[in-house]
């Protein structure tokens, strides 16, 4: 007997206005018609039988039976794009398109190296790189990889530790002459400290390890911003002490405009991996996490 099934196509359509909450939107998103949208939709919710959203002149909102489509319509996209990857990667290409998000110190200054050279290694792989410092839904923004610097991430989704890193303690030449050189990681709490706010990460609070127990000390400054780099040009104009990825002050410290306190204290820091279904499910996102994973391994961060 045949059978009138619902189109993998309208399925997509379907979840990028769930994603984007605005038909309109979808429409610019997927490079067609408000009228397309519509008609798709209208064909969706006839094939189902249920009505998918509720809408009004302002605004959509899913209905009960719009979020179980949603739900199933997202592992039904997912499955789909395994079986299409598994079957071309016989031919060992890479196809199709992944979507990377990682915080604009990091994306910027490293990350965006290691996907031009994967882009080359998979010219038939479309890349989009986001570069957010705010924590986002890898689900709902259709994320399939992001890569993080630090140890404190969802733990509903999967990751996987692509090389080691670890946070260091500087400050300015001239800082460090008005201020002193404080001898212990409790002596932190009286000096100026430069805060980065992390992803909703505790503010004000530095884990400090020797490598053998973590000591965690409750800092204190008037400076602070979202922004690594920002930061980083405080310390280097001798605003205070920044606790900051060795890969961002190295050189600055090499060339002598920063010094390295307290050098046995540091906070782990390994870059991540971070992915919302298992690498077996995706072939693109399986090789990119083990390029990205030989790639930083051998790197000096």
């Amino acid at each position: 007997m045949k059978r009138n099934w619902p189109l993998i196509e309208d399925f997509n359509v379907f979840l990028t206005v769930v994603r984007n909450n605005s038909f309109s939107r979808a429409a610019i998103e997927l490079g067609v018609s408000n009228a397309y949208i519509t008609k798709r939709i209208g064909i969706l919710e006839e094939m189902l039988g249920v009505k998918l959203f509720y809408r009004n002149t302002r605004d959509i909102k899913l209905t009960e039976s719009g979020e179980v489509t949603r739900v199933q319509a997202e592992q039904l996209i997912n499955k789909t794009e395994s079986v299409l990857e598994q079957i071309k990667d016989v031919k060992n290409d890479i196809v199709g398109s992944i979507h990377i998000c990682s915080s604009f110190g990091f994306g910027k200054n490293h990350l965006a190296k290691a996907l031009s050279l994967f882009s080359k290694e998979n010219p038939k792989l479309k890349i989009k790189l986001t570069l957010t410092d705010i924590k986002i839904d890898l689900v709902k923004e259709g994320i399939d990889l992001e890569v993080i610097v630090g140890d404190e991430f969802h733990d509903r989704y999967y990751a996987k530790k692509i090389a080691e890193n670890k946070r260091i303690l500087c400050a300015s030449p001239d800082y460090l002459s008005e201020r002193g050189m404080p001898q212990t990681a409790e002596a932190l709490s009286g000096h100026d400290c430069l805060f980065l706010q992390e992803k909703g990460l505790p503010f004000g609070l530095w884990h400090l390890t020797d490598g053998h127990r973590t000591e965690t000390v409750r800092v204190h400054g008037d400076l602070s911003s979202n922004s690594g780099e920002v930061i980083l040009q405080w310390a280097l104009d001798g605003h205070g002490i920044a606790l900051r990825s060795q890969w961002d002050a190295r050189k600055y410290i090499e060339a002598g405009e920063l010094t390295q306190i307290l050098p046995g204290y540091y906070e782990r820091a390994s870059v991540w991996a971070i992915y919302p279904g298992k690498l077996e499910e995706s072939i693109k996102t399986k090789k990119c996490v083990a390029f990205l994973e030989g790639y930083f391994g051998n790197a000096t961060l």
